[in-house]
């Protein structure tokens, strides 16, 4: 009679007699394969005790993630290095890529993203009703903006961004960068417009 054995490698066929419980190779070449994970670190995992085996019988390990949620994880990934975590990180960097895209919490886009494409719709857009005003005239975005939120979104943190405040441009003439912009209140704006047009008036003469 032969047996399957699923603890030595190439998954070989062996001759029961060669697994009874008092066969002296089997019981050494069970002893040098085994290796019992309990106590062990792995990234942000702490292995707490020995879990059922899967149902091909690899061997799972119940751990404990820094975050303190547990889970039950086979020993092959964690000797490999494959999970290193009960899956927090993961969603932690998907957090923080679509913040850096603009997308808040709930999948809603920010309004500080929102800005962000308005302006770039202004200049680059020929189907938006103000563009003649904008990128019909020679208005630009800035090449560190243009196609990375995440720069203009730091810009606009340091430079004191409020939901209270819309962006303005200091010198009408030039584009959006961050040595001609700033951040106004509407009334600000709307003088700041005023005073442009009164400026540009003709002499009387």
């Amino acid at each position: 009679m032969i047996w399957y054995c699923r603890h030595f490698p190439k998954k070989k066929i062996w001759p029961k007699r060669w697994l009874t419980a008092g066969n002296n190779f089997f019981k050494a070449g069970m002893k040098m394969r085994f290796q019992d994970l309990t106590g062990q670190k792995f990234g942000h995992l702490m292995v707490l005790s020995r879990a059922e085996n899967g149902k091909d019988g690899g061997s799972r390990y119940l751990c404990i993630c820094d975050c303190g949620n547990t889970k039950e994880i086979r020993a092959k990934h964690l000797k490999s290095g494959a999970i290193d975590n009960c899956g927090c990180l993961s969603a932690q960097r998907a957090q923080r890529t679509l913040i850096a895209h603009g997308i808040g919490h709930g999948g809603t886009e920010t309004r500080l993203y929102r800005i962000w494409s308005g302006m770039k719709a202004r200049c680059y857009n020929k189907n938006r009703i103000r563009y003649q005003d904008y990128g019909g005239r020679g208005i630009t975005v800035c090449p560190e903006w243009l196609h990375d939120f995440s720069a203009f979104r730091d810009w606009a943190i340091v430079n004191g961004y409020t939901d209270s405040l819309t962006i303005d441009r200091i010198d009408n003439d030039r584009g959006y960068s961050p040595d001609n912009c700033r951040w106004q209140t509407v009334t600000e704006q709307n003088n700041n417009r005023r005073k442009r047009r009164w400026g540009k008036r003709p002499k009387r003469v």
